[in-house]
């Protein structure tokens, strides 16, 4: 089977070989470059609160990436919880000493944090994040009486239009199946593809219910969504097609 990756380049080369390994043929085409902001573009009464922070949140491994650019972990004991496990391992490759995982998603992450003894106002839970956020973090544990704010390390912006290789094989059925990890992802996918022409014949990979109804509104048939919004349970779903 030939798949397609949508994720951001740094994202794609250790699921590129993981993919190969199962003896898959794999193509890329990031739907977002991923653009780290300089530090005299960051908010700095948004960045004085990390002095104040008793923990790091992170929902993507770019933000992560972010945070090593900027000189992160200053302080590697500070507690952090990522959204799931490959976060996490980000987390830790980064210097991160303490790393509660979640299970995948933003609504884990928050039960996560309620469960844990981090106290409500007592020190800033800061989310290192892009400027396009899902899932409302810092609304939903402010609502909970958490003291949380955002700090925006990095830009995602969008591909103005596929690759010509990319759009040969996809229109040709060449390439067999895409997998989407992001709503934003998915729309721009079918998006370009819409401009490209290319009626599309492929099996959509997605890691939530939400991310698979952007493509059977789009019109594609054979849709399949992961059990659990993680990356091992998009790989598990692809073992048992192939």
């Amino acid at each position: 089977m030939h798949i397609l990756l949508t994720r951001p380049k740094d994202d794609i080369p250790a699921l590129k070989q993981k993919l190969v390994e199962q003896g898959f043929t794999v193509s890329a085409c990031p739907m977002l470059d991923i653009n780290i902001m300089p530090v005299e573009e960051v908010d700095t009464s948004t960045a004085q609160k990390l002095a104040e922070a008793q923990a790091y949140l992170f929902t993507s491994a770019n933000g992560v990436r972010a945070a090593s650019h900027h000189g992160f972990p200053k302080t590697p004991d500070l507690p952090v919880f990522a959204v799931g496990p490959a976060t996490a391992d980000a987390c830790r490759i980064a210097g991160f000493k303490t790393v509660t995982e979640a299970g995948g998603d933003v609504q884990s992450l928050v039960g996560m944090i309620k469960a844990t003894d981090i106290a409500e106002a007592s020190g800033s839970l800061v989310h290192i994040s892009g400027r396009d956020q899902a899932g409302n973090l810092v609304q939903q544990l402010c609502d909970a009486g958490y003291d949380a704010t955002s700090l925006v390390l990095y830009r995602a912006e969008t591909i103005s239009a596929l690759p010509e290789d990319i759009a040969t094989l996809l229109a040709s059925g060449d390439i067999e199946a895409v997998m989407f990890y992001s709503s934003r992802t998915a729309t721009h996918f079918v998006t370009l593809t819409e401009y490209a022409g290319i009626k599309l014949s492929i099996t959509a990979y997605c890691l939530s219910e939400a991310v698979a109804q952007i493509l059977k509104q789009a019109g594609v048939a054979d849709i399949k969504v992961a059990e659990t919004t993680t990356e091992d349970s998009m790989l598990n779903m692809l073992a048992e097609h192939h």
